[in-house]
């Protein structure tokens, strides 16, 4: 999920600050509104001492910390990090970890549909490529080397089956735990691979011209 999300806790009224921190170095990883300036060794300290002793105790994790003093503050794992939330000091909801779990959980649905759309315009994207070359081209050997690419390009990694190809099409199957970056990265690949298999079959020149002739046609979709 992307961090940037995160300013979205702000919209709670009883949060008065949050800060992201590395559960490996301590560092800040994001923060918003007012936090005390130990807000990172604050989050750090009682993060790790709190997994540290449900491990021990063998309890199965953390859900969430609260601590009242001088600073009203709930702490919750987050992406493998520590997420601290410095509350208003006239907060008395004695359930205001519900309420910030129930916004984070909200929120993470909200990335994981942004980057399925992501996902899905960028596999419609290279549909249209694939189209054109194999009105040039053998289908069954497109189709063939296509599934090998995607075999390669995903195996053991974060895209491993969240995309197939169904007859000529690629379809997103998940997006789940995928991040923009991923996605345009493993597709900018899958274009590489399908481009170069082009250059191969039908020559600089005419590939050239296929790409161009895509890329128009996208402009034009884009600005309807």
């Amino acid at each position: 999920m992307n961090p940037d999300l995160l300013d979205e806790l702000m919209e709670l009224r009883e949060v008065k600050g949050f800060a992201l921190v590395s559960s490996e170095d301590g560092s800040i990883l994001k923060t918003g509104g007012i936090t005390p300036g130990n807000i990172d060794d604050l989050v750090a300290f009682i993060g790790s001492a709190a997994e540290i002793i449900a491990e021990t105790c063998e309890t199965g994790g953390i859900d969430s910390i609260k601590g009242i003093g001088r600073e009203n503050i709930v702490i919750l794992p987050f992406n493998g990090n520590y997420l601290g939330i410095i509350l208003e000091e006239d907060v008395k909801d004695e359930n205001i970890e519900d309420k910030v779990s129930q916004k984070l959980v909200s929120l993470k649905k909200e990335a994981v549909s942004d980057i399925e759309r992501v996902f899905v315009e960028r596999a419609r994207q290279l549909n249209m490529l694939i189209k054109e070359f194999v009105k040039e081209s053998d289908p069954k050997m497109w189709r063939e080397y296509i599934e090998s690419g995607l075999e390669a390009l995903s195996k053991e990694g974060k895209l491993k089956d969240s995309i197939k190809l169904e007859g000529m099409e690629l379809k997103v199957v998940r997006a789940d735990g995928l991040s923009r970056e991923d996605i345009n990265k493993f597709m900018k690949l899958l274009l590489d691979y399908i481009v170069k298999k082009a250059l191969s079959s039908f020559g600089k020149d005419q590939t050239k011209m296929i790409v161009q002739k895509v890329i128009m046609e996208i402009s034009k979709k884009a600005k309807e």
